[in-house]
């Protein structure tokens, strides 16, 4: 899988760049044309005229609009006809003016819009406009779960030229590329309707994550579209449960100095890092798991409403699906990057999960990791939440496991809910101190917390 992915990586870069035999052209950095919004029916209707992967929270009683275009242009490997899904304020006054904007991910073989899955009501919560944008040919041609396959009329018209696989689809960067442009400065039909973004930030999660970097690496600075990158679960995590530490691609933002954040799980390990510079933050969030119950729940409901699929149970050794709340790691890692991008300090550096030799985290007596960034949930536990699982499936590639301490363990170390509550409220106001936890979050955690300290600790 190392030499795979790697491979994949330098295939398209010899393409993108004209380093290779492939291709020498200069890029075609015309404009799309984006056509819509496309006329949708009730979301879950029989008829799937609606977009695939709508939003699953209802955010029209919350004041926010979502559409779907369609955009069309050329690329070195042809013409292509894409989407993009859009949710933004319906009351400009509202905007943020900051337009997030996700490289959809396809590992599934069919849309999954990563960061909204798990980061939805902070976007909201902030005012911030969303986009999600598919570049790669599986979305939309996969024979079983493809938009096309889909719904056959309302897709009749999306094509991607169909060069290359996985991350090697050189037409994909020109294709994310193009979207970005009409995003951020729309020629005819502007997606965002009459919201004008101040900044754009640019996002992809796992593979997503790993075209991304490399969007980064080449073609993105030509486009000049972008003001910050975040990449999240991006590194090791479909090597298998025996991988071995890989070093982390770190986007070359020096030259355009572009802020990256790195936002990983302690699935996505990396023993061998790239510093931190002037342009790049990693942050390593200990006993989070590539997939948590958060994303693998939203995705689950995207499959069982959109595609009539159940996706679990799950045969794993131990119960899979990390219960510490990524999405806090993430929220304060996109509102760091927002202010990042907007001129301000770079993010803190934060303390990176600790490796033996072999290059498996170090761990305390009850299974959790040392080091990374430490949520009030993990530093205060009450559970082993790992990467480590195994059983069929992806338990032991993406799920991790979350196995609660037994009654006895957790009445050792929190004799009353007051001991257990103080040690939470302590190390919550020491993680919204680093920077790695909002306050929002901070004071909805803090009543979770306290109905984990009454059903637990009597």
């Amino acid at each position: 899988m190392i030499a795979r992915w790697a491979v994949a990586t330098l295939v398209v870069v010899a393409v993108l760049t004209g380093t290779g035999s492939a291709q020498s052209e200069p890029l075609p950095l015309g404009n799309a044309v984006v056509d819509g919004p496309i006329p949708s029916r009730a979301v879950g209707s029989q008829s799937r005229d609606y977009p695939f992967g709508a939003s699953i929270p209802d955010i029209a009683d919350r004041g926010y609009t979502e559409e779907e275009f369609f955009f069309s242009g050329e690329t070195l490997a042809g013409p292509y006809t894409s989407r993009m899904l859009v949710r933004r304020p319906t009351d400009p006054e509202k905007f943020s003016g900051t337009v997030v904007t996700e490289w959809t991910n396809v590992s599934n073989n069919f849309d999954f819009d990563c960061l909204w899955a798990r980061s939805a009501d902070h976007l909201i919560h902030s005012g911030d406009a969303y986009v999600a944008v598919d570049a790669q040919t599986v979305g939309i041609e996969n024979p079983d779960t493809g938009l096309k396959a889909w719904n056959p009329q309302r897709y009749a018209r999306l094509e991607l030229p169909s060069v290359g696989t996985f991350v090697a689809e050189p037409a994909a960067y020109e294709i994310f590329g193009q979207a970005l442009q009409q995003i951020r400065t729309p020629t005819e039909v502007a997606p965002l309707g009459e919201l004008e973004p101040r900044q754009q930030i640019a996002t992809g999660c796992s593979q997503s994550a790993g075209a991304l970097s490399v969007f980064a690496n080449t073609v993105g600075p030509l486009y000049g579209a972008v003001d910050g990158y975040l990449l999240a679960a991006l590194s090791s995590a479909s090597i298998g449960p025996d991988r071995p530490s890989i070093a982390i691609p770190q986007p070359v933002a020096e030259a355009t100095n572009i802020p990256v954040l790195q936002l990983n799980t302690e699935t996505d390990l990396s023993q061998f890092r790239s510093p931190d510079s002037d342009s790049y933050r990693l942050w390593e969030v200990a006993g989070t798991t590539h997939s948590d119950l958060d994303a693998q729940t939203y995705l689950e409901n995207i499959a069982r409403r959109d595609l009539g699929l159940e996706l679990g149970p799950y045969r794993c050794a131990v119960e899979p699906l990390s219960r510490i709340p990524f999405k806090n790691a993430q929220n304060a890692a996109l509102e760091a990057l927002k202010k990042w991008a907007d001129g301000g300090s770079a993010p803190t550096s934060q303390p990176t999960l600790l490796y033996a030799a072999d290059g498996a985290p170090v761990r305390d007596e009850y299974g959790n990791a040392l080091g990374g960034i430490r949520l009030p949930e993990f530093a205060v536990p009450t559970a082993t939440n790992s990467r480590e699982n195994s059983g069929p499936d992806v338990c032991g590639t993406l799920f991790g496991s979350s196995v609660p301490f037994t009654t006895e363990l957790v009445r050792f170390l929190y004799p009353t809910a007051s001991d257990y509550m103080s040690q939470f409220e302590n190390a919550t106001t020491a993680a919204v101190d680093a920077g790695v936890l909002l306050p929002d979050d901070a004071r909805a955690g803090e009543i979770t917390a306290g109905l984990t300290a009454q059903s637990r600790m009597k």
